[in-house]
């Protein structure tokens, strides 16, 4: 069943800081900058506020690493000025307003409204977890449907419930919450690594901390899709400013390994990295360092002989957007206007449900194959990879945008992402009232046809996006393209 019960479906199942380390050239000791060393360490620790005891191990070891290799443990002096210049590039009081206004929203709504029906499923998965009853978390009634990781946070979310009074729905959404400031954060850090003015960066911290399908789908619907996406944001930037460093690939691959024992889907975020690879050796490194944690936190359940089918099997449940709403708006109109039960799918839909892995695979190799050989700057072929598997996603939902929208926004997108946003405030609040036992015709029309418009808009943005790239590899150079969008201000 896993989320199919509220539409939620999972699919296929930082900071910007100037730093100076002491290194010697030619026998004399001199400064040199590496803000995105000291930014990327932080960055790494933060990560493990929204994961648990066990994200708190594996953050804590890379940031480690990460903070020796910048020979910490023979220059320590450094350390008071390191800090100061790290507080220096966030004492912008507008960044920090802009944070508290967004944390006071989601938490005004995690307290005041339960939200969906996703956290009855995290709060049977928590008391579960708490029991030590493993079988019963994967394979009892309304099975958890993700990797095993931010399970930590919920487990904990339900003792301080028990032990304080406050209701565990509420503690529940502060993990995707902290999660959001995280991505905030990463946004302004990336968007300025760019060039960007300040005015540009707030803006994208805007989007995501004030942005409303962030706040929705963090403070009212209380699913993980930021707490997942935030270890791979963090690794694309550590692959691109680390591009020197041998160390790179482990890594940002144990980043996006990271996220993707929250939710499967972050492993994706590997291909694009992959393409941009120095070697194939460099590659493989990637890729084994992304399964790492997922196989760890996988591992002793299924040697334990859990049936993980829903983890590694599940792919949504059709008629609540993409493919699957194009091909069949009558069951988008029958879930929200009578309920999901109600009607059986079309012929058609079942055939494509039933072959949406391999239409998810289909899709991600034509995209592997593309990015291959027109070779965009790394945030345009992040971008395009969450453009193609939302558009041609048999099964999509209002809140897997989350996967998407920051590097939207780090790819320049900034009015566009804004206008979606907008635009999807009609759909996320019809969906929600079509939770509530009154449901109508004036919900499914808030619905359908605003989902649909959604779908083709990806599909175009997509196609634009790829043509866009395309065109550019034929005017530039060999090697990889600059990125489509410039936000550095114009000299002129």
């Amino acid at each position: 069943m896993g989320d199919a019960g509220d539409g939620e479906a999972p699919f296929m199942g930082a900071i910007r800081v100037r730093t100076d380390v002491l290194s010697g050239v030619g026998g004399q000791t001199h400064l040199s900058s590496c803000n995105d060393d000291m930014a990327l360490a932080i960055g790494i620790i933060g990560i493990a506020c929204a994961t648990g005891s066990t994200g708190r191990r594996v953050a804590s070891l890379s940031a480690t690493k990460l903070l020796l290799g910048l020979g910490w443990r023979h220059r320590a002096r450094v350390v008071p000025d390191l800090l100061s210049r790290w507080m220096s590039d966030l004492r912008d009081k507008r960044l920090w307003v802009l944070i508290a206004i967004g944390l006071t929203i989601r938490v005004a709504l995690a307290f005041a409204f339960r939200g969906t029906n996703h956290l009855f499923v995290e709060y049977l998965a928590a008391s579960r977890v708490r029991s030590w009853d493993w079988h019963a978390v994967y394979e009892g009634f309304v099975p958890w449907t993700y990797p095993p990781l931010f399970l930590g946070w919920l487990a904990g979310a339900s003792w301080l419930s028990d032990a304080s009074g406050l209701s565990f729905h509420s503690l529940a959404k502060l993990g995707p919450t902290l999660a959001d400031v995280g991505l905030a954060l990463a946004v302004y850090v990336y968007v300025g690594w760019r060039g960007a003015q300040e005015r540009t960066r707030l803006i994208g911290v805007a989007l995501v901390i004030l942005g409303p399908t962030f706040i929705a789908t963090s403070g009212y619907h209380g699913q993980i899709d930021s707490v997942a996406i935030l270890p791979a944001v963090l690794g694309l930037m550590i692959w691109e400013r680390r591009s020197d460093k041998p160390t790179r690939a482990l890594e940002a691959g144990l980043l996006i390994g990271l996220g993707g024992a929250v939710k499967t889907v972050p492993l994706l975020m590997v291909l694009p990295l992959l393409i941009s690879a120095k070697s194939w050796r460099e590659g493989a490194k990637l890729v084994a360092a992304a399964v790492v944690i997922p196989a760890l936190v996988l591992g002793p359940l299924w040697a334990s002989g859990i049936d993980l089918h829903q983890v590694t099997g599940y792919t949504g449940v059709p008629g609540w957007g993409g493919l699957s709403l194009a091909l069949d708006p009558g069951l988008a109109w029958h879930n929200v206007t009578t309920g999901p039960a109600l009607r059986s799918p079309s012929e058609l839909t079942r055939h494509v449900h039933s072959a949406a892995r391999w239409i998810t695979l289909g899709t991600l190799v034509a995209y592997t194959a593309f990015v291959y050989r027109y070779r965009p700057a790394l945030i345009d072929a992040a971008a395009l990879l969450w453009l193609v598997t939302f558009a041609f996603s048999p099964n999509f939902f209002l809140t897997y945008l989350v996967w998407g929208l920051p590097f939207f926004i780090m790819a320049g997108y900034l009015a566009e992402v804004a206008i979606l946003q907008a635009f999807l405030i009609v759909p996320a609040v019809a969906y929600y009232l079509s939770l509530w036992p009154a449901r109508s015709t004036a919900v499914g029309i808030a619905y359908v046809p605003f989902m649909f418009v959604l779908w083709l808009a990806l599909v175009a943005a997509a196609i634009y996006v790829a043509v866009e790239i395309a065109k550019r590899r034929v005017q530039d150079r060999p090697g990889s393209q600059p990125p489509l969008v410039d936000l550095a201000p114009s000299s002129g």
